[in-house]
């Protein structure tokens, strides 16, 4: 029999990076970044490094223990018994649309979870999915192993589009932007990279081509096990000499220090009197709506005990409703101007708050900058039998005035429809969202 699980309810879509993961120990054997200027008569140095690149998100990477971004979430393969008799009356009781779930459907033959929820789910459904407990108890620790970065071929090698904060990675400084082009003396290739983290606690060489071909780098990573940090924040001055406050969150998923990472951001804005923020969201899949609820206590302090969201349930599990409310903290901030950064992948929990905060501010002065988001204003609750977790959804995710229905994402600001830029690092003002984002801060545009 399926029994309630004592976890709290997420809003899922993940960020999970299994073969490349993120932070952590050092190794003594790790050698960090040491770079040169390129050779004027080398061959990679007379032409422009100006590939076009369009980035795929960290999570759609392969060795994913679940990969929840696609349209159709990655079946699980295993054949451990599960409970079909109670996975198909999860569908028809708690499932959001449990009214439009067939009463004469014959599970009896479905051999995985996954496969059974994928014909029973609803047409707007792209998320529900199952996992094993013990992939679960992986996805929710912040601990990972590899190196903690990705990458993407180009003609030159492996192109670096993300680094995990606090990864092997980041802690020999790599960096978005990089290009590697020999891994142990091979030419450097994804797969070659996904190869090389599998082999833990063996040191490797890397090759590496950085701003626009200008330095020629080398360092050495041992790829392991790790935690990492899923948040980092920074004060940024606009070219019009003003404050802005960076804050980068990369997922709402993680253990107890997730917490304390928002905190320690909200301190230094706090400590710089912050009254504009830009928070990016670009690759921030998602998580615990109760992450997504502490993070909206720091948004404002002006609007003690005011809704924030409500998690509305079915017809028949009205009971089940919630409704979360904003708590003043010290580290609360009073903001003028809220700007997130965005992509496609931007989603659940990130979409949650911007919505969340809507009612609250000036339309001027929530702007969401890059690209429309993912559309998932529904999330779910787990349950389980012996053997897997399931995650169906199970509620809307409503703000204060009731609004829940973007499906198709939320949009961008008028003419700040602005390209991921691949060639700059997450957080450096000439990376083309934030500049934008700053632009808009000095000048109400992002162009």
């Amino acid at each position: 029999m399926i029994k309630k699980h004592n976890i709290s309810l997420f809003t899922f879509i993940l960020l999970i990076f299994t073969a490349c993961g993120g932070g952590g120990t050092t190794s003594s054997n790790d050698v960090p970044i040491h770079c040169e200027p390129a050779p004027l008569n080398s061959l990679h140095n007379k032409n422009a490094y100006s590939p076009t690149i369009e980035i795929d998100n960290p999570g759609s990477e392969p060795k994913l223990l679940l990969h929840t971004l696609a349209d159709t979430p990655t079946p699980l393969t295993t054949t451990v018994e599960f409970d079909k008799a109670g996975l198909y009356g999860l569908f028809q009781t708690e499932y959001y649309w449990a009214s439009q779930t067939s009463n004469n459907f014959d599970y009896t033959a479905y051999s995985t979870p996954q496969s059974l929820i994928d014909d029973l789910k609803h047409e707007k459904d792209r998320w529900s999915f199952a996992i094993t407990k013990e992939a679960y108890a992986d996805l929710t620790s912040q601990k990972s192993d590899g190196f903690g970065f990705f990458c993407q071929d180009v003609s030159n090698g492996c192109h670096v589009t993300y680094v995990r904060i606090d990864s092997p990675a980041d802690k020999v400084g790599l960096k978005r932007g990089d290009v590697i082009s020999r891994i142990n003396e091979e030419d450097a290739t994804q797969a070659l990279l996904y190869e090389t983290a599998d082999n833990l606690g063996v040191l490797s060489n890397f090759k590496i081509e950085r701003d626009n071909r200008k330095e020629v780098c080398t360092c050495k990573i041992t790829p392991r096990d790790y935690t990492y940090k899923v948040a980092q924040a920074k004060i940024i001055n606009t070219n019009n000499h003003q404050n802005v406050g960076y804050f980068r969150f990369d997922s709402f998923l993680g253990d107890e220090s997730i917490i304390q990472e928002i905190n320690e951001a909200f301190d230094t804005f706090k400590k710089a009197a912050i009254s504009k923020l830009v928070i990016d969201f670009r690759y921030n899949g998602g998580g615990s709506v109760d992450v997504a609820s502490a993070l909206l206590n720091k948004l404002t302090n002006t609007h003690n005990e005011a809704s924030q969201f409500t998690l509305a349930w079915n017809d028949d599990h009205q009971k089940n409703n919630e409704t979360y409310t904003f708590k003043t903290e010290e580290n609360s901030l009073y903001l003028e101007q809220l700007l997130f950064l965005t992509t496609k992948d931007s989603a659940s929990a990130s979409e949650l708050v911007i919505s969340a905060m809507k009612p609250y501010m000036e339309e001027s002065k929530v702007v969401v900058i890059g690209e429309d988001t993912h559309g998932k204003p529904v999330g779910m609750g787990g349950r389980s039998d012996e053997s897997y977790y399931y995650f169906l959804i199970n509620f809307v995710v409503k703000n204060s005035i009731g609004f829940y229905d973007y499906f198709n994402g939320l949009p961008v600001t008028a003419g700040c429809d602005i390209n991921d830029d691949p060639y700059h690092e997450m957080g450096d003002s000439n990376e083309l969202m934030l500049k934008a984002a700053l632009n808009y801060v000095d000048t109400g545009s992002c162009q």
